[in-house]
Order: C-alpha cells, then sequence, then structure tokens
C-alpha cells in the first residue's frame, strides 16, 4: 500500500508546453493516491496603464480573465479520471505572490510549476519558478 504523499497539490499551469509536462507529472503522483487533491491554477495579470481606464479597463479585465477560463478549462479531459474533485482557478494578480499566497491560504502541500512559463527566456529557471522556488515555504516540484 503507497502512503499519502501530498494531500493537496497546486499546479501553476500557462498552456505551456513545461506547464503541460507540470500536469501530466502533478497526476502521476496524485495517482498514487486516491485521497490527493490536484488543483490547477492559472494567474492572469491585466495590463494597466493610463489610457486603460474606465468601461475600456473592464472589457480589458473581462477578456483577460475568459482567457485565463479558457487557459485551465483546456485541463479538464486530463483531470477528469482522478478520483477527487480538481478545480480549475483563474486568479488575477502578480504570478509569484498570487501562486504563494492561493498556496498559503488553502493549504497546499506541494506545488508544481514549469522551469519555464510562455515568456520563452531561454534561462534555466524562468522569473515565476525562480520566484516561486526562492521564497515557498512549502515543497516546490520544478518539471523541466
Amino acid at each position: 500500500m503507497i502512503t499519502l504523499l501530498f494531500s493537496k497539490i497546486l499546479v501553476c499551469y500557462d498552456d505551456s508546453d513545461l506547464s503541460k509536462k507540470a500536469l501530466q507529472k502533478a497526476i502521476e503522483i496524485a495517482e498514487l493516491d486516491d485521497h490527493t487533491i490536484l488543483d490547477v491554477l492559472n494567474i492572469v495579470t491585466v495590463p494597466t496603464n493610463q489610457f486603460i481606464v474606465g468601461d475600456v479597463y473592464r472589457e480589458v479585465r473581462e477578456s483577460t480573465l475568459r482567457f485565463g477560463r479558457e487557459v485551465v478549462g483546456r485541463t479538464e479531459n486530463a483531470l477528469q479520471n482522478l478520483p477527487n474533485v480538481t478545480h480549475t482557478i483563474v486568479k488575477e494578480g502578480q504570478p509569484v505572490r498570487t501562486i504563494l499566497e492561493f498556496a498559503d491560504d488553502n493549504g497546499y502541500d506541494l506545488i508544481v510549476i514549469g522551469s519555464r512559463g510562455l515568456s520563452g527566456i531561454k534561462e534555466f529557471l524562468g522569473s515565476v519558478s525562480h520566484g516561486v522556488v526562492q521564497r515557498s515555504k512549502i515543497p516546490v516540484l520544478i518539471v523541466k
């Protein structure tokens, strides 16, 4: 019998190739125990500047949030065979801070994240994964 490794896993997902690999790895871990909960989080950052105000800002914000929901919606087929209810969540904010606050506020015991996201910067760790690893109070699995 396999013992519970992690009870609640948070996957950071932006539809990049490495976030897809991170999702698959998190699913593999969650499948090891029927009691593990796996949630998928997408962070959107609404562009702001002095020219985006009023109705225009509201339209840009809603469009950005709608796109975030579409992104996490693409994960639902991969999640459907997990034994526990999974959630796909979209949050607005600065990615590192929002990921860490969300993980802390909701009692996750593992964060799974790709080593790089959509920015395309060819470093070992992207700025978001690096920030999460450096500041997280819980284990972080970086998928490469």
